[in-house]
């Protein structure tokens, strides 16, 4: 690493370091207690049933507070689907017996068991999976992360784990870290990946400020290359090839939003290298709901907070549904004269909930596009359809007509959304709460750091 005007990447680095590494006391406390888990497992499960740990702690690139306990329960691959993963929910159950405790049924591509045990402390996913060697004898997905870990443990350096660490904590610190559905950032996984195929967190910051789409990585072979052909088999722009698995995007779940952002940070980076991008915009909650208020008062725009209940399903469920229904919203806003500079979805407990932003706007006609006056037919049918309105006008050849609208503001569109934007499978509409220009102090804090990511990069 070499010197840089703010001093050298080695200082900053190590101070982060400093604030997000684990020390060895909490490592080995954490080792100590996944130790006794899966002792205690081991006298559960059958003798040919193999445990394997899994996750940031089991490959060395976990957090300081943080550590991803997965522990997998690897069947003989001849057995039954149906029948390993029943009887590997019910051996993590037997953990139970005679300690305190809860667990969670989880999904993800089947069943798996989220352990809570008050005498180790400590929240474990335990995943019925396969014994495999290599993933063409994969019987579900998941039977592949064992291999992740052998992959990241048989290359990753002592530094380049702790660079993963550093990595992770960059892109946390705005809000593209994490692969869930509510992000759409980067993986662990794929942070591991990265800093494996650029071989430090320069080089992968380097890289990534001269990225140009399509993108294709393949950290087997440690290339970067265009992407074209690649984009076209994965429908994506963004392609890291799973150096376990070639027929998987390790980035698949990256928002093209997400890597802009990545993009932006990195050429901030290189070019001025600064501790200070670790840490964020250095906001405090305290000052949330004057920070949101400004929007109105400053920036002169119209707020608008949609709250709804929402069943008790996986976030991974819901998300995806109120950004359906935020895009709904938005096109019936615009077919009614209307534009929002941004709209963003979070949920707390049982409540999804929808923020937008638009200028302040009343209006009272529109325009309604139609046909080129040189198609005959559709044109005369464009002008009977709308022989109410209060005139034709001509933008080039195309004919438009000048309507009334039915609602003058933003507020009043939203106050008359149509039913097929109310109703949805887990999203219903018809009794949400709309605050104008008013933030709810329960809300202020989760919105403020939804704005964080959405609108400071």
């Amino acid at each position: 690493m070499g010197k840089t005007g703010n001093g050298s990447l080695d200082k900053i680095f190590d101070r982060v370091l400093k604030d997000i590494k684990p020390s060895d006391s909490e490592i080995a406390d954490i080792t100590y207690r996944v130790n006794e888990l899966m002792g205690a497992l081991a006298s559960i499960v059958p003798k040919d049933v193999t445990l394997r740990v899994a996750g940031s702690m089991a490959r060395g690139t976990n957090l300081k507070g943080t550590a991803d306990v997965d522990i997998f329960m690897l069947f003989d691959k001849k057995m039954d689907r149906e029948k390993a993963v029943k009887q590997g929910l019910e051996y993590g159950k037997a953990l139970l017996k005679g300690r305190k405790g809860k667990f969670e049924i989880k999904y993800a591509e089947h069943p798996y068991l989220r352990l809570y045990l008050d005498s180790l402390g400590i929240k474990a996913d335990i995943v019925p999976a396969f014994k495999i060697d290599d993933v063409s004898q994969m019987g579900t997905t998941v039977d592949r992360t064992p291999l992740h870990t052998e992959f990241i443990n048989s290359n990753l350096s002592k530094r380049q784990r702790d660079e993963v660490r550093l990595l992770k904590y960059l892109l946390k610190a705005h809000g593209i870290y994490g692969a869930e559905v509510k992000t759409n950032g980067f993986s662990g996984y794929l942070c591991e990946l990265m800093i494996h195929n650029y071989g430090s967190l320069m080089g992968f910051l380097q890289a990534a400020s001269k990225f140009k789409l399509p993108v294709l990585i393949e950290p087997k072979s440690k290339r970067e290359s265009d992407g074209s052909m690649a984009s076209k088999r994965f429908n994506s722009q963004f392609v890291v090839i799973d150096p376990v698995d070639s027929d998987r995007n390790v980035a698949a779940g990256v928002s093209l939003e997400s890597l802009g952002r990545l993009v932006i940070i990195a050429r901030e980076f290189v070019q001025k290298p600064d501790i200070k991008l670790f840490y964020g915009h250095g906001f405090s909650d305290s000052n949330a709901r004057k920070i949101v208020s400004n929007l109105s008062k400053e920036a002169g725009l119209d707020t608008f907070l949609i709250v709804s209940r929402v069943p008790d399903k996986s976030e991974d469920v819901i998300y995806p549904q109120l950004r359906k229904v935020s895009g709904q919203i938005l096109r019936h806003l615009e077919q009614n004269g209307f534009n929002a500079y941004f709209v963003t979805q979070f949920i707390s407990e049982r409540e999804g909930i929808i923020f937008m932003a638009a200028p302040k706007q009343q209006i009272r006609s529109r325009m309604v596009r139609g046909p080129s006056a040189f198609i005959q037919g559709a044109t005369a049918a464009f002008m009977k359809k709308h022989s109410k309105s209060l005139g034709f006008v001509m933008n080039g050849t195309d004919l438009y007509s000048l309507e009334k609208t039915d609602v003058a503001t933003v507020e009043e569109a939203l106050r008359n959304l149509p039913k097929a934007v109310l109703v949805h499978k887990d999203i219903n509409l018809r009794n949400a709460k709309i605050f104008v220009n008013k933030v709810a102090p329960d809300y202020a804090i989760l919105l403020y750091a939804e704005l964080q990511r959405k609108i400071f990069i």
